[in-house]
């Protein structure tokens, strides 16, 4: 397969991120929480693919650049992800916690830093330095951790 044909389902699926960050208005809960969980597979995957290039040692920038891309789409989208009524009420799948809604001012400081981070790993994949992808990406984690450990609800086994 040749890189330019590779590119195309990654290509679309940052067609889905940026898509989906009003997808929230005119849906029900239900339609919005399962929304937000597939929004949560693509942020996930473009983590993931930056994380393969960070594991490289030597990350392709090109890769880089295209999924910090994505996941900074989705960093500037994610509180929209959160309507009111698209709680683990609408959709028993959902791990969004009641939190999130009543302490609304903590959860958009966490989105803020997750936003703040990818802004910065953008930055770092649209530079030279592909050694500095690495801390950029980890502070993206530490962003998402950080939200996780409040606002989201563990795995069930």
């Amino acid at each position: 397969m040749t890189r330019h044909k590779a590119l195309g389902p990654l290509l679309l699926a940052g067609a889905v991120l940026i898509a989906g960050a009003g997808v929230a208005a005119g849906l029900s809960g239900a339609e919005a929480a399962k929304a937000r969980m597939e929004h949560m597979k693509a942020l996930g995957a473009a983590s993931k693919a930056v994380y393969e290039q960070v594991k490289t040692g030597a990350p392709d920038l090109a890769v880089v650049r295209l999924n910090a891309a994505k996941i900074d789409s989705a960093a500037k989208a994610l509180p929209t992800w959160f309507p009111a009524g698209s709680g683990q009420s609408a959709e028993p799948k959902s791990h969004a916690l009641p939190v999130i809604w009543t302490d609304a001012a903590g959860f958009d400081t966490k989105a803020k830093a997750l936003a703040a981070a990818s802004a910065k790993l953008v930055v770092v994949a649209n530079g030279s330095d592909a050694a500095a992808v690495g801390p950029a990406f980890k502070d993206v984690g530490a962003a998402c951790k950080g939200c996780h450990e409040t606002f989201k609800a563990k795995d069930k086994d």
